[in-house]
């Protein structure tokens, strides 16, 4: 395999958490592990932009006026798109209460991608992901 070499760095928590990986998963170094994540990156990323596709999104934040009128005007924009939602509300270990999202979605892709990048720019975000078939 023809490689390069370049420096990176994380947090001390970060590559604690990677270690994990390395063990826990059976990867043979800490390289694999942020190839590996970096190629599924690199795959959803060039899938937003095929023509027609389907996936699921979720989004956890922290749920306040102006961020709930946030994901509702985002909804009923991109609802033609929007095939299922579901709702529901969790306490963490910390006490704090969240919102958690799940949406189907399926259509053209650069709608999917469209809304994606707007759920990225939700204030209070805690994590999102998207899941393309």
């Amino acid at each position: 395999m023809n490689v390069e070499k370049i420096s990176i760095s994380f947090p001390k928590f970060l590559l604690k958490e990677i270690d994990e990986l390395v063990k826990k998963k059976g990867y043979s170094s800490r390289s694999e592990v942020i190839r590996d994540a970096i190629r599924k990156y690199v795959l959803e990323s060039n899938t937003l932009d095929k023509d027609y596709i389907s996936g699921i999104i979720i989004v956890v934040y922290t749920p306040d006026k102006d961020v709930l009128e946030y994901m509702s005007k985002l909804y009923f924009k991109y609802n033609d798109i929007v095939k299922s939602l579901s709702q529901s509300y969790i306490t963490t270990s910390c006490k704090k209460v969240k919102k958690v999202e799940i949406f189907v979605v399926e259509g053209e892709g650069k709608k999917v991608k469209e809304f994606y990048e707007n759920i990225n720019k939700l204030p209070k975000k805690i994590y999102d992901k998207i899941i393309i078939f």
